[in-house]
């Protein structure tokens, strides 16, 4: 076991940038990070990988190599991640999802198509238009940079999630949230 533990220690020494490369690979090509964060979840993963692998280096015997029985744990620690990421996705809902439709609420589409339709133009004259800072004039400033980011840039829970630094997850919650609002200010509007 002390034998086997001395290999993997010295092939992680020497190999470990290679080992950077291919997990970088691996991250990229599960879909688990983009740009910047690739490089950080690549080394959280390596740093897992050294973990489970001093934790069970006896399984490593002398004729097989580390580099495959290191990526076959990096391979396993992706599919985890993966499997995760599956799971939390699955569980947060979609916008239309979170509240019950009532019959006088409208649905997330209706609620776009009375939006007005912006041209192209300038990113000032898009956002001067005077009906859309109209329609969004009651809200919080947030909610109304927001809607702005999903209707005049055409961005989707994800893009938006990436433009904020948060998860594409909490990106959609706060979106619906924000149509939620603007759908209540909507409907005010039309009883009075």
């Amino acid at each position: 076991m002390q034998a086997s533990r001395q290999r993997l220690e010295q092939f992680i020494e020497t190999e470990s940038m290679s080992l950077q490369k291919t997990l970088r690979y691996y991250v990229m090509r599960a879909g688990l990070a983009a740009g910047s964060g690739i490089g950080q979840a690549a080394d959280e993963i390596l740093s897992e990988i050294v973990v489970e692998a001093f934790a069970t280096a006896e399984r490593l015997k002398p004729d097989i190599h580390p580099k495959p029985w290191l990526l076959g744990i990096a391979a396993n620690l992706v599919k985890r991640r993966q499997a995760e990421l599956a799971k939390r996705e699955r569980r947060e809902p979609l916008m239309r999802d979170l509240y019950a439709q009532t019959e006088d609420s409208l649905s997330d589409e209706e609620l776009f198509d009375q939006l007005p339709i912006v041209t192209e133009g300038s990113l000032e004259e898009l956002e001067l238009n005077e009906e859309i800072n109209r329609m969004l004039a009651g809200l919080s400033k947030q909610d109304a940079d927001l809607l702005r980011l999903a209707l005049l840039h055409d961005m989707d829970g994800a893009a938006v999630g990436h433009a904020l630094g948060i998860s594409p997850g909490a990106a959609r919650v706060r979106l619906h949230r924000a149509l939620n609002r603007l759908r209540t200010q909507a409907r005010s509007a039309s009883h009075e």
